[in-house]
């Protein structure tokens, strides 16, 4: 099984961007709510960033990853957490979350 994480922005609004596609999976996550950078995110994957207006929509997985570097998590933490949640051999979750971070760091969100 692959990891999907993914953002991707509701269809319908202008300001959005697309990022990649989001495979369903069940949510994890039992916060209302968290703020990764600028952006709040909902437990149903949905994020708004207030100074830039723009909407997005975040696979569970995605969220646990942005919730674990909210927390200041290490890569090795966060692994730990998407093997210990998800159905996914760590090699694979290990591949999944670099590519997910440069995908962060491409749309700014991650240093």
């Amino acid at each position: 099984m692959r990891v999907a994480m993914s953002l991707l922005p509701p269809p319908s609004l202008p300001k959005s961007r697309h990022v990649s596609p989001v495979i369903p999976v069940t949510p994890v996550t039992n916060a209302a709510s968290f703020t990764f950078r600028t952006t709040t995110w909902q437990a149903d994957g949905f994020g708004f960033d207030a100074t830039s207006g723009e909407f997005f929509t975040a696979s569970p997985t995605a969220l646990v990853v942005m919730q674990c570097l909210a927390a200041k998590m290490s890569t090795a933490q966060i692994l730990d957490r998407l093997t210990s949640t998800f159905d996914v051999p760590r090699r694979t979750a290990e591949r999944d979350l670099e590519s997910f971070l440069a995908e962060l760091t491409t749309l700014g969100l991650q240093d």
